[in-house]
């Protein structure tokens, strides 16, 4: 199966660590499982292991089922399809996984596998609205923003940034950028320096995020109801 993992990494709020025996078993030097921290290397079945762990009855999964609960009472079901995963039935082969609780935006994230490639999808705790997202979503300190970065040219979308806004529950996209074809290049959030302005990093394609040049520097900036991308000069030698 080619099912691919997207890591979905958020500006930490909860942390929860593996159980001492376990962490043992993974080796001294094994960064523990937490959730909706940074989770880079690591399973996303292991994650959602330790998020249901934090949110004891907010989420729960029985099987292929997995349930989150919404603050008026009501709950969201996903439904996996492991049978046709493991019987490569690429058309209904499906997975979700819970992988972070955004606490400031009351948001939760999932990661939805298909047989090639993943999408993720953000719940909101307080209304259940929904909104599906090629890429990994970064939220800002106060929850209000977030940016949704997608390095996946083979599987992924048409954009490779995006910004969206979360206000009173309802989320959606405000700006999205288009890969650029002739000149691939993967993202990384550095930090929201507020939110009008974001931090990030660029590298060129396939270099496993490397900067040869020192000039890897990026901001994105918000004018009006846009946000325009400023290349920043490079770091000395």
């Amino acid at each position: 199966m080619l099912v691919r993992t997207i890591y979905l990494l958020v500006a930490g709020y909860l942390l929860l660590l593996l159980p001492s025996h376990a962490v043992a078993q993974a080796g001294a030097n094994a960064a523990p499982t937490t959730c909706g921290v940074d989770i880079e290397h690591q399973k996303t079945d292991a994650v959602e292991a330790a998020c249901l762990r934090e949110f004891g009855k907010l989420a729960s999964r029985e099987g292929d089922l997995l349930t989150l609960r919404l603050e008026n009472g009501a709950s969201k079901a996903y439904r996996d399809e492991g049978k046709a995963c493991e019987t490569d039935d690429a058309a209904r082969c499906i997975s979700h996984r819970l992988a972070a609780y955004h606490p400031e935006a009351r948001v939760y994230s999932i990661v939805i596998g298909y047989y090639e490639g993943s999408a993720a999808e953000l719940l909101s705790g307080r209304t259940g609205n929904v909104l599906r997202l090629s890429g990994t979503p970064y939220f800002s300190p106060d929850g209000s923003k977030f940016i949704v970065i997608d390095n996946d040219y083979a599987y992924g979308g048409p954009n490779d940034l995006s910004v969206g806004s979360n206000v009173n529950g309802s989320l959606s996209l405000e700006w999205e950028h288009a890969t650029e074809q002739g000149e691939l290049r993967e993202w990384r959030l550095a930090r929201w320096i507020d939110n009008d302005h974001i931090a990030l990093r660029v590298f060129p394609a396939d270099t496993g995020q490397k900067c040869p040049d020192n000039n890897c520097d990026a901001m994105l900036v918000r004018f009006g109801n846009g946000w325009a991308i400023r290349r920043l000069p490079a770091r000395p030698q």
